[in-house]
């Protein structure tokens, strides 16, 4: 990642570092807002509800990102941005009228179609303004504004819920977005129409990415992981705030490993330049599965909660920290394989891909977790959503060792074989 976002003699115009920061804060308040609406529906049926409340979000934006990218070469970039994000901050204060669990599903939904109108006229934008040897970078800064805004996002929550509550959190948050909006509308320039795309559509990028065999190879693997993501970042909180942590303690445990993870990434694309990439993707997965697994196998060994707060046990919170930090490893060195394997021209397509991963594996895992909690019930959930992560992981290590296999031997044994005379 980080040497997608080194400048190589090029500069960020003003307008674009406007939309990044626009962009985190749009994801920030997505991060924090699934913590607020877990302590606004707490309850008996507190992880259903959040289940039921999450799914649309994801659902409405996905089929709605395409639609807003042809738009905006009709009517221009700006208004489109401008428009979901006061969308976003007017639901969002409409979200303190009431914690039915049917009201705040359907705002969710049309949360979702805001957020999609800042998505794809984004990206649009960024391909519009960025030169083609610099796309990949400013590209990632994009993608890398959208994963800080989730885990600033978490850390944000967390503490509103103890300090001012879900409803004053919901008004801090929807102030905000008009903020954003305005600082979008007064600062980032209004571009003229185009009569068709310069760049084609978003769906006919993905399709000219995934002509690369190593992206086809990799993309289920990404879109593993984007879930597990997903079911951590949607389902954890609710199952915290229902083990009596303070949202103050989740607020803080999301936070070191968000900057963990974060702090990490430049370390792990290094480290696959110096190893190569496929072994260091691969450390990740299997540390994954390793948290997974020790999590089904010792669920106390890291700690206990009780009513006197959380108890560290100090030979379990060991080996799960080491894990935690490999975590972290599969995302940059993927990257940086995509970056080696895609034409330079397709770079912004192929951070398109991983924000394509990110949204829809945030929809299986918000779908799925419903289908789970209302299968198994509110006690069971969380022990089933892990059963369903394991299963996940394992198919991705299993998908991982294809990889290695199809990538690193074929082409050790291509480099034995005599050439012909």
């Amino acid at each position: 990642m980080v040497s997608i976002l080194r400048s190589r003699g090029f500069k960020t115009p003003l307008h674009l570092r406007v939309l990044y920061i626009s962009t985190f804060i749009l994801r920030t308040a997505f991060g924090a807002l699934l913590l607020l609406i877990s302590a606004y529906v707490a309850g008996d049926k507190g992880l259903l509800n959040v289940a039921i409340i999450a799914v649309p979000y994801p659902l409405a934006e996905m089929a709605t990102a395409n639609y807003f990218g042809l738009l905006s070469d009709r009517i221009g970039r700006k208004p489109i941005i401008v428009a979901g994000t006061t969308l976003a901050a007017i639901i969002v204060a409409l979200y303190t009228l009431s914690n039915n669990v049917w009201y705040l599903t359907t705002l969710h939904g049309i949360h979702g179609i805001g957020a999609a109108a800042t998505v794809a006229p984004a990206i649009a934008m960024i391909a519009d303004n960025a030169d083609s040897k610099d796309r990949g970078r400013q590209m990632g800064w994009f993608d890398y504004s959208t994963f800080l805004g989730y885990i600033i996002g978490a850390v944000v929550g967390g503490f509103m819920i103890d300090l001012v509550g879900a409803k004053v959190g919901f008004l801090i948050i929807a102030l905000l977005l008009a903020v954003s909006a305005e600082m979008l509308f007064a600062l980032v320039k209004h571009e003229p129409a185009k009569t068709e795309s310069e760049h084609g559509t978003g769906f006919a990028a993905l399709r000219r990415v995934f002509k690369v065999r190593e992206v086809k190879l990799m993309f289920p693997i990404w879109l593993i992981i984007a879930t597990l993501l997903g079911i951590a970042i949607t389902y954890l909180p609710i199952i915290m705030l229902n083990s009596n942590i303070s949202g103050t303690t989740i607020g803080v445990m999301f936070a070191a490993a968000g900057v963990a993870l974060g702090l990490l990434q430049p370390f792990w694309g290094k480290v696959s330049d110096i190893v190569g990439r496929i072994p260091v993707m691969a450390y990740g997965v299997f540390s994954i599965l390793g948290i997974v697994v020790m999590l089904l196998a010792f669920p106390n060994s890291a700690f206990t909660v009780s009513d006197a707060g959380i108890k560290l046990h100090w030979l379990g919170v060991i080996p799960l920290g080491i894990m935690g930090l490999g975590a972290g490893a599969f995302v940059p060195s993927a990257l940086a394989l995509m970056a080696d394997s895609s034409d330079e021209r397709s770079y912004g397509a192929t951070m398109g891909l991983y924000s394509f991963a990110l949204g829809f594996g945030a929809f299986i895992a918000e779908a799925m977790g419903l289908a789970i909690i209302a299968i198994t019930g509110e006690k069971s959930a969380p022990g089933w959503l892990l059963y369903f992560a394991a299963a996940l992981i394992g198919v991705a290590v299993l998908l991982m060792i294809i990889f290695f296999v199809l990538t690193v031997v074929r082409k050790r044994l291509a480099n034995r074989r005599p050439a012909s005379p």
